[in-house]
């Protein structure tokens, strides 16, 4: 059984929305075969970075090399900040995590578009 974390924000206002994805989440980990601790914040809006405690637990976790892998949702559950969600896949790959969308969302291609446009905005700079 592999160990994994899971990460999730959610709006304060949204109580409805957290027990139905934590059925989702446990029937995800039973189909996987996953063993999994669960880290969530609630948050104001999912821009705002700040008061992400657990979040911040989680990358300490996984620079403590707990997890290799963590779960999310979507890619929304990180942030809908374009910029600090390719300097998180940034962070797990630096510290030699995987992760894995329930949406099936395919991060490489992700960080492939951000890279193509970053590279040509600095081309056209110079």
């Amino acid at each position: 059984m592999e160990k994994v974390a899971i990460y999730a924000s959610f709006k304060k206002n949204a109580t409805n929305s957290i027990s139905y994805f934590l059925k989702q989440l446990a029937d995800w980990c039973l189909m996987k075969n996953y063993d999994y601790t669960i880290y969530f914040d609630k948050v104001e809006n999912r821009v705002d970075l700040k008061n992400r405690k657990e979040l911040n637990s989680l990358k300490e976790d996984i620079e403590n090399k707990e997890y290799s892998k963590i779960i999310i949702k979507d890619l929304t559950h990180l942030s809908r900040d374009t910029f600090y969600n390719i300097e998180f896949l940034k962070f797990l790959d630096d510290n030699d995590c995987k992760i894995e969308s329930m949406d099936g969302f395919n991060f490489d291609i992700y960080k492939a578009i951000y890279n193509k446009f970053s590279k040509n905005k600095e081309e056209k700079v110079k």
